[in-house]
């Protein structure tokens, strides 16, 4: 019996930057209080800011979603990260691990080798967790991009979840972003959409009628509630904004926002701890009491952003007062002298010259989380002498120290010359230890995570979103009533391949997988002679005793709608064209393939469709032949465009085409 898998929550967005990441984080630890195993997920993430856990390397948004969970963070949660590298490159991250190959690759041919890893897993998770709550990417509305999603509907479709679609009414035009969003979904994903959400609300929540009822109206979806706009401590996976300065008493911390600095949500802390200014303005440094250099994705483009920008002058000078300044990873290289890259890993740079270090760049990269100690330090950084502190290392390359600069840690995780220090390991400021050290006190996300489910109940219906994840909690007063159930969600799995290739084992197969004994099987064979009656009653004893059979040769969609099961087989695609092809001639293929498209969307049920690949030979010698190779090729094409799954069977092994 296949296992049971656990309901899917979606959170998508009408736009980018409407919350999506807060609100998942919000609901993870709103069921994690009800005693729920959550694990959050995002199929794919572009982000530079990055964190390491079992596996390697996932978004820090499902880093922080699943501590919000109470779970273990793993790189499941997190299968695919895109860390740009420039306007139109960026480095994939597959389960935690850079895939070079991936990474050269053009944008639309990354989805077959990129689906099978998300499905994988999202259903891992599904069988591990109680409730999975996934978050989309940007719009699902952006039908430039339907074709290669991995991470909007293709998820919602593949889990069938329940759809939360959340807009930004603090840019304006909420209402429009989220009528337009849906009119612009297919109808079967549309019917995935369960409610909306407005974020990010300044005022009076009584003021927005009658737009919610009359959105209700257009589109049969509700409006479960106007979370007020949250101020709050949580890493920004989109990085915090430019010129953003905040935090309590303290030091005043200025870190420096080059193009494509990485991971700088790991001085959250100093929000709580310290007066914070992110920047890219020289004219901002002079008054800190700390300057801090982060990681950065690109240490080259950095190097030269430092220069132009005149950055490189005022950290120079604000050093040579004496104050502290401090390098993470790429702002440790940045700090020295050069960097070399012979592989031609990113590029070569020359650095500040603050430290008297030399870095080569390898194509190796670093992935791990390491504790270390720090050795004899001297000026602002002397409390740390002798702390040990934990934290990652995500980097390329070592660094080698001369002159009055010393490596502070083993294995060159840290070097230091007077005031200034460059260390290999992020995640520094997040280690309790060196809090109390620096700062005298601790900072902690505990309170922020709950303060975030505390904001979902006061402002949400959480007894109709609980309903949606599988969950009963009583609805608020004045909540809805419970959810109708979820629609039916048709789904088109396709095989196609040689003959004798395995492509009916492999969908019989996953019919199993599926529906267990509770599966229709529709036959298009004709026992026109002996020996194909034989194959008929071969391909019949390898199908379950239990599963129904329908014989019908021509009339595919109406077989369907006749299928009393909601997994439903096809095989093959083959001899339906050959059939409609002899009684009716193309009109009555391209009429037969296309009802039979049509009904599957109506019917809500699985169809997993087998064919064959008739056109890779050579070219039949006959007219008839030849038309119905062209014929077969187009209901291929059209089978395979509708598809949620297309494999192509070669030799027994499935190849995913989409």
């Amino acid at each position: 019996m296949a296992p049971r898998l656990a309901p899917v929550l979606m959170v998508q967005g009408a736009t980018s930057g409407a919350g999506k990441s807060l609100l998942v984080t919000a609901l993870a630890r709103w069921f994690a209080r009800r005693g729920l195993r959550v694990a959050p997920f995002k199929a794919q993430n572009m982000s530079n800011h990055a964190r390491v856990a079992a596996g390697g390397e996932l978004g820090s948004a499902q880093y922080l979603q699943a501590l919000a969970a109470g779970a273990e963070p793993e790189v499941r949660m997190n299968p695919v990260l895109l860390k740009p590298e420039a306007d139109t490159r960026s480095q994939v991250v597959l389960l935690g691990r850079v895939d070079r190959e991936l990474s050269r690759l053009p944008w639309t041919e990354r989805k077959p080798r990129l689906w099978p890893v998300v499905r994988e897993s999202l259903r891992a998770l599904r069988e591990e967790y109680e409730l999975v709550i996934a978050e989309g990417a940007g719009s699902p509305a952006e039908v430039n991009l339907r074709a290669g999603d991995v991470v909007n509907m293709a998820v919602a479709r593949e889990a069938g979840a329940a759809v939360l679609l959340v807009a930004d009414i603090d840019r304006g035009g909420a209402f429009a972003h989220l009528w337009g969003t849906w009119s612009l979904l297919a109808e079967g994903e549309r019917q995935l959409v369960r409610g909306f959400v407005l974020n990010k609300f300044r005022g009076d929540a009584g003021l927005l009628a009658p737009a919610p009822e009359l959105l209700e109206r257009w589109t049969g979806v509700p409006t479960l509630g106007v979370l007020p706009y949250l101020q709050h401590r949580l890493p920004d996976e989109d990085a915090p904004l430019l010129g953003t300065a905040g935090g309590g008493a303290g030091p005043r911390v200025v870190i420096v926002a080059y193009p494509y600095a990485s991971n700088l949500d790991e001085f959250w802390p100093l929000g709580e701890l310290a007066h914070v200014e992110i920047t890219r303005d020289p004219n901002r440094i002079e008054a800190a009491d700390l300057v801090i250099l982060p990681g950065s994705k690109h240490v080259a483009a950095s190097a030269a952003w430092l220069a132009e920008s005149g950055m490189d002058r005022a950290v120079k000078g604000y050093a040579a007062s004496g104050k502290p300044v401090l390098g993470v990873c790429g702002g440790l290289q940045l700090l020295g002298r050069r960097v070399r890259d012979p592989a031609g890993v990113e590029g070569e740079a020359r650095g500040l010259g603050l430290l008297e270090i030399e870095t080569t760049l390898d194509p190796g990269k670093t992935v791990r989380r390491t504790r270390a100690r720090f050795g004899e330090l001297s000026g602002y950084w002397a409390a740390l002498a002798g702390l040990e502190v934990a934290g990652y290392e995500i980097h390329h390359g070592r660094s080698r120290a001369s002159g009055e600069t010393r490596a502070v840690m083993p294995n060159g995780l840290a070097y230091s010359r007077g005031n200034v220090l460059g260390v290999y390991l992020h995640g520094l400021f997040e280690d309790p230890a060196l809090q109390r050290t620096l700062f005298g006190r601790a900072a902690s996300l505990e309170a922020e995570f709950d303060r975030l489910a505390d904001a979902l109940d006061e402002h949400l219906d959480m007894g109709y979103v609980a309903a949606l994840a599988g969950s009963s909690q009583p609805a608020a007063a004045g909540g809805r009533v419970e959810p109708p159930a979820p629609p039916a969600l048709a789904r088109l799995i396709f095989y196609t391949g040689g003959a004798r290739a395995g492509k009916s084992a492999a969908a019989l197969a996953r019919a199993r997988a599926l529906g267990e004994d509770e599966v229709s099987f529709i036959a298009t064979a004709r026992a026109d002679d002996e020996e194909m009656a034989r194959r008929i009653e071969a391909h019949r004893d390898e199908r379950p005793a239990a599963w129904e059979t329908i014989e019908e040769p021509r009339d595919a969609a109406g077989a369907l709608r006749r299928a009393a099961h909601e997994v439903v087989v096809l095989d093959c695609l083959t001899l339906l064209v050959s059939n409609l092809l002899l009684e009716g001639g193309e009109e009555a293929v391209r009429t037969g393939v296309s009802d039979l498209l049509e009904t599957w969307r109506k019917s809500g049920k699985t169809l997993i469709v087998v064919s064959n690949e008739v056109g890779m030979g050579i070219v039949p010698e006959n007219a008839l032949a030849r038309r119905y190779r062209d014929l077969l090729g187009w209901a291929n094409r059209t089978l395979a465009a509708a598809a949620d799954e297309a494999w192509l069977v070669v030799a027994g092994r499935q190849i995913p085409l989409l």
